[in-house]
């Protein structure tokens, strides 16, 4: 398991650090162009890349999550706020680090109201696994069996 989930104040914090063979640059683009996002989200996103800027995540299902940026310090943190039906208010936050010949990405969610944690910490698991492949200019198509094998795991591993 990668991602790790602990309790900070009574709230979720779901965090992921990987290690990327792609220069911050490349992985800032991929986390903040529309483009991109649609791959290794899955999502069509709409976004002012502002401090107090609004964004948007919508999936093909109808999901809709609704934000506003409130660190954006290109290219190395990016942090939003996190809107949805299903899980309430959170905060994502994303922060890129320089490591030889590429770099280091860590990811944290933060959780405000309940959430069913095993299932954002196999999505982004599945997400970053494909932010990897997209990065490397070879994505074909979201593996959503992934997200279902990664769910059990996160769930046995929380139980």
């Amino acid at each position: 398991m990668d991602g790790k989930i602990s309790h900070i104040d009574g709230r979720h914090v779901v965090s992921f650090e990987r290690h990327l063979k792609h220069p911050v640059e490349k992985v800032w683009r991929a986390l903040t162009t529309p483009e991109q996002i649609a791959k290794w989200l899955t999502a069509q996103s709409e976004m002012d890349l502002n401090v107090d800027g609004q964004l948007a995540f919508r999936w093909e299902n109808g999901d809709l999550v609704q934000g506003k940026f409130t660190k954006v310090d290109p290219p190395y943190e990016l942090e939003y706020t996190w809107l949805e039906q299903t899980s309430g208010y959170s905060v994502v936050r994303w922060r890129l680090k320089d490591d030889g010949e590429g770099c280091l990405l860590y990811l944290t969610h933060t959780f405000f109201e309940s959430a069913v944690v095993p299932d954002f910490l196999a999505g982004w698991h599945v997400h970053l696994e494909v932010l990897d492949v997209v990065l490397n200019d070879q994505f074909t198509v979201f593996p959503w069996e992934r997200v279902k094998e990664w769910r059990e795991k996160y769930a046995s591993f929380m139980t």
